[in-house]
């Protein structure tokens, strides 16, 4: 079976199997991007035409001797000759390079942008296979280079850089919570999603409403938008949930606490913080954003309690007084971190 040919070349030629294709030069013109495509196997295709087309058609072969960059539009000149006993997957056509005639850099058009803050995209699709559930997803914040989101049981954040011109996202090495998955399969599938993301490059395309992101002609990860666009920097939906809950914390630095009783709530109406310091009663005013907070020094009640839990107590005011955290929620934890690094676990409660 023959494939489709990149070019149409119909008017110029006949079929090779009536008529010997003479070899001749042809002005051809390749697009800035590339795209998904299927030959014998997926992968990412030039777009081109001839200059007497109007629409771009994919080419399933390289051009000898052309180095593509993204985000640039080429004027070529190439030779356009026969390829003798081609395979029965290959093509009868083999394209070769002659000359750029001309190198012009254009913004790549990529949809409406999906970096930006108050769009969630939730992970539908990782190497192939569908995932069950919404568990697994993403938030970037815009003009920071960085992400927040959720492995389907941790919180997960870290660096994301964006070349839109190039329609090309990159991930350094993220950050999560500790969390265990009760779920094994969640966490089987946290675990991929990390090594999915860390360190890797990807091509995107916002295609149908997804967020879909390429590797070496794959799709790799595909994406659907779950949240609204909003221009705002606070993210009210977050803090509603938040005032919402009694916060226990299990965490403080690298010890975990069993029954601490240590717990704050948050009134954001007041900008407000007030909770327990383990012995004494405590309250305090709050800055608040869509990804951080600042919390002032705590006003406490002077109660005595037993001196493990007074220096306890001394430690937690200590960290948290006149501080700003990074901040995400989980589907069952508040994090707060500084300096890129995990430094306080708040276990939710219904209150």
């Amino acid at each position: 079976m023959l494939l489709k040919l990149a070019v149409a070349l119909s008017t110029l030629f006949v079929s090779a199997q009536q008529q010997p294709i003479t070899p001749k030069t042809e002005v051809m013109y390749v697009k800035e991007s590339k795209v998904p495509c299927t030959g014998v196997a997926p992968m990412e295709c030039l777009q081109v035409k001839t200059a007497n087309e109007s629409d771009w058609s994919n080419l399933y072969q390289n051009i000898q001797g052309f180095n593509y960059t993204p985000g640039y539009q080429y004027k070529l000149l190439v030779m356009v000759s026969p390829v003798k006993n081609p395979p029965a997957d290959g093509s009868s056509i083999k394209y070769t390079l002659k000359k750029i005639l001309e190198k012009k850099k254009v913004t790549i058009n990529t949809g409406a942008s999906p970096f930006v803050a108050g769009k969630r995209w939730t992970l539908e699709q990782m190497n192939g296979v569908t995932l069950d559930g919404d568990k697994i997803w993403l938030e970037f914040e815009a003009g920071k280079n960085r992400y927040h989101g959720n492995g389907g049981c941790n919180g997960i954040g870290g660096e994301a850089k964006v070349n839109e011109a190039a329609g090309i996202v990159s991930f350094t090495r993220g950050m999560s919570t500790m969390m265990a998955c009760i779920n094994e399969q969640d966490m089987r599938n946290e675990t991929n999603f990390q090594r999915a993301l860390e360190g890797k490059t990807y091509n995107y395309r916002v295609e149908d409403g997804h967020l879909n992101f390429y590797g070496n002609g794959r799709l790799m990860l595909s994406f659907k938008q779950t949240g609204n666009d909003q221009s705002s920097n606070e993210q009210p939906d977050v803090w509603t949930f938040i005032s919402s809950k009694k916060w226990n914390l299990i965490k403080l630095g690298d010890n975990t606490l069993t029954e601490s009783g240590i717990w704050l709530e948050f009134d954001v109406k007041k900008d407000r913080f007030f909770g327990s310091g383990g012995c004494n009663r405590i309250n305090g005013g709050m800055k608040k954003t869509k990804s951080t907070v600042s919390l002032t020094q705590a006003i406490s009640t002077r109660m005595a309690c037993s001196p493990e839990i007074m220096k306890r107590e001394h430690e937690f005011l200590q960290a948290i007084g006149g501080q700003t955290f990074k901040f995400d929620v989980a589907e069952q934890t508040l994090n707060f971190y500084q300096k890129n690094k995990l430094v306080m676990i708040f276990g939710m409660q219904d209150k």
